[in-house]
């Protein structure tokens, strides 16, 4: 299998308003801030509302490695083991200069909505790598399943 470099990964953490405060760290100053102006930067994070009025928390990571391993279930991003959940949401989009995959990764405590970029001369490449992780991913929960 193989390694590729995306040009861009980003996660969204979402939060209801009525929790956001106590849910993040400045997080009264930040909802005055996207109050004033509906998208506030700080410290290395975007934070803005959604179409459903709730909060968007954007994590965007440039030039991030992702390693592919053959039969397996999870990814490798930037030297760290992830699962991507692609059983549940795996979708492509081809734009001008990229494809966009959407998904949503696995953290401890949560599952979160993740957007990665690649370019075209890797990403039909890598986008079929992904659909192998998914299909070893479906393999298992039908093992699962069955038992």
């Amino acid at each position: 299998m193989g390694k590729y470099r995306l040009d861009y990964f980003s996660k969204y953490y979402f939060y209801e308003e009525d929790k956001f405060s106590q849910e993040v760290e400045d997080g009264e100053f930040i909802l005055e801030q996207i109050k004033k102006s509906n998208r506030f930067d700080y410290k290395g994070h975007s934070y803005k509302y959604t179409k459903f009025g709730n909060i968007s928390k954007r994590n965007t990571q440039r030039d991030v490695e992702v390693e592919i391993q053959k039969d397996n279930i999870d990814v490798i991003i930037n030297g760290e083991n992830a699962h991507l959940d692609l059983i549940y949401k795996f979708e492509t989009k081809d734009l001008e200069d990229h494809i966009r995959i959407t998904t949503r990764i696995s953290e401890k405590n949560d599952d979160i909505s993740c957007i990665l970029y690649i370019d075209y001369n890797q990403g039909n490449d890598f986008v079929k790598e992904l659909e192998d992780v998914k299909r070893v991913q479906q393999e298992y929960m039908n093992i699962s399943n069955k038992k």
